[in-house]
């Protein structure tokens, strides 16, 4: 799918825009799940084939990558910026010590 027809069908208006923050995933033989979180609130499940989570990750790797080199800038992740923030702290605790 282009980004053109993605862009006509957001300004259209038609479809649910749903915005999340967090989630969680869970896998079974048949299919992988999704739970879509906004501030810890549930918003909606995702229920998807395994070959089409993959093609979804494959796709997000390289719209991301491609943001990063056009921008210049790394993305951090939750992890990352969670043990920056304790880092942060940690350096404060001991300033105050």
């Amino acid at each position: 799918m282009d980004e053109k027809h993605i862009m006509d069908v957001m300004i259209s208006g038609d479809l649910p825009s749903i915005y999340f923050n967090e989630f969680g995933v869970g896998i079974s033989k048949n299919d992988v799940f999704i739970l879509l979180r906004r501030n810890g609130k549930e918003e909606a499940i995702l229920n998807a084939s395994h070959i089409a989570v993959k093609s979804l990750a494959n796709a997000l790797n390289q719209a991301i990558s491609e943001f990063e080199v056009q921008t210049k800038q790394k993305i951090l992740i939750s992890d990352e910026i969670e043990e920056l923030m304790e880092n942060e702290t940690d350096a404060d605790d001991k300033q105050i010590a």
